[in-house]
């Protein structure tokens, strides 16, 4: 029954019958659109120089390696909210490569919220009917559910994939809980890049944006990232060389750790970053990939200052390694390695894109060109999505001047 769903609901992009909840009732006055965090301007910068930038980047990069030749779709994961603002713009930039695109969609949601990603989901199929490929779906199922075996997010995760950009932008701390728990955040990831390095052989592409602040990650899996560290530390002089640039005075290794996960703020964001981004080199290379560590932001999710940055969006480009395959038997020649500059370790890239995480927070109050940029980009997308953003009292730029960090930092001015 489940796959006879899956099946029919397939040939429209609709959600599949057996993830649907149960139908609601069309209300006489639909409730109000509320604008959210994820609506702010320093998001949209996240969208557009990260999101969509390196979506090109990987299309191109699939594209030479002839991966998405005769129409051959662009596979995505991610977990898009009902209004799927990020599955819009990817749309958007699958048309302009002329990609098809294929998108498995996560979305725990509430009643109310399902009946919008209903809605929301069949006006996208209509508007974008020639971009979007057969099987693309959305289900209401928590991503931290792929983690358990057998279960029906797991399932729903290897039928669509692999794919070739996955973004996990989650509200939900990625380790604040016991390690001997399997649904937390961090779980989800280790899972879902297991089932990337284990199921494909082409480049692809991480987004990840999670909460790091002092309560929301577990003393373990905090010492987990900083063993990870000090363990590169003792084993790569020039890492560690690159690593003492942070410290202060006479400080050590174990002491600059300590140090960063006292206080929330750049320091306990940058080390938190540098520690999940070795995480990934140390899965990758077990599968013979590779890692390369792309620009990162953070930025405040605090309603009252100091306005520290507690969330970090990070990207990650996994490349597979060629595997040099010898033979020692004499039948065949061996040919010679060309001799040549070493590359940058994807240890030390990881290092310095850590530790140039881009506060978004800074860049749009000292780049007010910038910001009145994405205040305007973040209104359109809003607009197309059913939100009254022109409203003077009730509408977007209304609801922004009231946030407790723009009134702040509009008196910074």
């Amino acid at each position: 029954m489940m796959e006879d769903a899956a099946k029919e609901d397939a040939n429209d992009g609709e959600l599949t019958a057996f993830s649907l909840p149960e139908e609601v009732e069309e209300l006489v006055v639909p409730k109000k659109l509320e604008f959210a965090p994820w609506h702010k301007p320093r998001k949209q910068y996240v969208r557009k120089f990260q999101w969509v930038h390196h979506a090109r980047g990987v299309i191109n990069q699939l594209k030479q390696a002839g991966h998405l030749n005769h129409g051959a779709p662009l596979k995505y994961l991610t977990l898009p909210g009902p209004d799927l603002l990020d599955v819009r713009l990817l749309a958007d930039v699958c048309s302009t490569e002329d990609v098809p695109l294929q998108y498995t969609g996560f979305c725990h949601t509430s009643e109310s919220e399902a009946e919008r990603l209903r809605r929301n989901i069949h006006q996208f199929s209509i508007d974008h009917e020639e971009r979007i490929s057969k099987g693309s779906e959305v289900h209401p199922a928590r991503i931290e559910d792929v983690a358990t075996r057998r279960s029906e997010a797991e399932t729903l995760l290897k039928r669509n994939g692999p794919y070739d950009i996955i973004n996990l932008d989650a509200c939900s701390p990625i380790a604040n809980d016991n390690h001997e728990r399997t649904d937390r955040l961090i779980d989800a990831v280790r899972k879902v890049v297991e089932f990337q390095l284990n199921n494909s052989r082409k480049p692809w592409m991480l987004y990840l944006t999670t909460p790091f602040q002092t309560d929301s990650v577990s003393e373990q899996s905090l010492e987990a990232l900083h063993k990870q560290i000090t363990e590169n530390a003792e084993s790569d002089e020039e890492f560690a060389a690159e690593l003492s640039s942070q410290f202060q005075g006479e400080e050590t290794i174990t002491e600059y750790l300590s140090r960063t996960a006292e206080l929330n703020g750049i320091d306990f964001v940058t080390s938190a970053t540098i520690g999940i981004s070795k995480w990934f080199v140390h899965l990758a290379s077990q599968a013979n990939y590779s890692v390369k560590k792309m620009e990162g932001y953070c930025y405040s999710l605090f309603a009252e200052e100091p306005f520290e940055p507690n969330m970090i969006s990070v990207c990650y480009l996994f490349l597979p390694d060629e595997i040099a395959i010898i033979d020692g038997t004499g039948l065949t020649p061996n040919e010679e390695c060309e001799a040549g500059v070493a590359p940058i370790s994807d240890h030390v890239r990881a290092l310095r894109r850590s530790l140039n995480l881009v506060n978004l927070d800074d860049l749009l109050l000292a780049e007010a060109e910038t910001r009145t940029s994405m205040i305007d980009e973040t209104k359109d997308l809003l607009r197309n999505a059913g939100y009254s953003v022109d409203d003077p009292v009730d509408g977007y730029e209304a609801w922004l001047g009231n946030l407790p960090m723009e009134i702040a930092q509009a008196g910074a001015h």
